[in-house]
């Protein structure tokens, strides 16, 4: 009957610890503002930063947010939200719908793309042309 009754206790305190335990509250989070995020829509898939329906958006590491302040280049190039671009060298030029500036400060206008992608096509298509003809010989 002794070691029931020590049991019994031993229980009793062993509860009596958990329950003073379960009492203590856990303090609230603080909210916190989430950044903004632009979701990436194809609109550029390489690092970089781009002018699209007006606004300047900056590429990194794949994720595309907008600039909302300047924001500057490794080699010293900066970026304005309004698209004004400062080279390092010093010159400026304004971003154009479409058109493309590397992380490293090389600015590919949208009408070079254009030339560039028709040069790819025009090269596509000569090499098409050359091999159907030395499959029919």
């Amino acid at each position: 009957m002794n070691k029931t009754s020590t049991f019994v206790l031993a229980l009793l305190l062993g509860l009596g610890s958990v329950a003073a335990q379960a009492q203590t509250k856990v303090p609230p989070r603080k909210p916190v503002q989430p950044k903004a995020r632009v979701a990436s829509t194809g609109a550029s898939i390489k690092d970089g930063v781009t002018m699209k329906e007006g606004k300047v958006l900056m590429t990194q590491s794949g994720i595309t947010n907008p600039v909302t302040q300047e924001a500057a280049l490794v080699n010293g190039t900066k970026i304005k939200p309004d698209g004004t671009v400062t080279m390092a060298d010093g010159t400026t030029a304004t971003l154009k719908e479409g058109d493309y500036l590397s992380l490293s400060g090389r600015l590919t206008t949208a009408a070079a793309k254009a030339q560039q992608d028709s040069l790819i096509q025009a090269t596509r298509d000569n090499s098409k042309s050359k091999s159907k003809k030395k499959k029919g010989r």
